[in-house]
């Protein structure tokens, strides 16, 4: 049996430091995220997907099993969520590709790279307060994942935020129907010059996984992931 321990290695399963923060270890948390991308992207946006549950509202993608889901929020509701996948299952996803395709990234760094995607945040103040911890999470399962790259896209008016953790923009951008105009930006997950002219919150994570590394825990099926997907 696959398991997400033998997918990301367990120390990228560990706890997060933050209470509200937590990977995604069950369908029924994995559908709360979808009911939340399904609120956001479909609800709001707009968004045509071949994989939104109309019916039951809620929008889930194959990629998702092979994925790592973060939630943020307490334990019966999901105010914030993100994707993060390795780049040799992300390859296999035509939106995920696509996203690697855009960065300028050459296809030999595609197998060390962390694909962020499918962020999700209500718009609300606490979430707000709750964003910070989620990045910093992310950040530490890359590096417990032994990813060397992180790689995201995001709107114009999102850049400024993600260069303040480090990320710089790469590649051109381009428009999606419907979306507008998109930007790749990487981060270099251990370039500490980098982190540090940014003055990123992310390099004390990364000296703190240095110097302690991450705990790991139990092994969980991917097999319960994958319901109704």
């Amino acid at each position: 049996m696959v398991t997400l321990s033998q997918l990301w290695g367990a120390a990228a399963l560990g706890p997060s430091q933050h209470p509200a923060i937590r990977a995604v270890t069950s369908s029924k948390e994995l559908h709360a995220i979808g009911r939340l991308r399904y609120r956001l992207f479909v609800g709001r946006d707009g968004e045509s997907s071949t994989y939104a549950n109309h019916g039951e509202g809620w929008l889930l993608e194959p990629i998702d099993t092979a994925s790592l889901n973060l939630w943020a929020g307490p334990d019966r509701r999901c105010l914030a969520a993100v994707r993060i996948t390795q780049g040799a299952d992300a390859i296999t996803d035509p939106q995920l590709l696509a996203m690697l395709r855009h960065s300028a990234l050459p296809q030999a760094a595609y197998p060390g790279c962390l694909v962020l995607s499918r962020l999700a945040v209500r718009h609300e103040a606490r979430v707000r307060a709750l964003a910070p911890a989620l990045a910093r999470q992310a950040y530490r399962v890359g590096l417990a994942a032994g990813a060397s790259m992180a790689l995201l896209v995001s709107r114009p008016a999102e850049v400024a935020s993600f260069v303040r953790l480090g990320f710089k923009p790469s590649g051109t951008a381009w428009s999606e129907p419907g979306v507008g105009e998109r930007r790749c930006l990487t981060l270099a997950l251990r370039d500490r010059a980098a982190l540090r002219t940014a003055n990123s919150p992310l390099l004390a994570e990364l000296e703190a996984f240095e110097a302690n590394g991450s705990a790991g825990t139990g092994e969980v099926s991917i097999l319960n992931l994958s319901d109704d997907i």
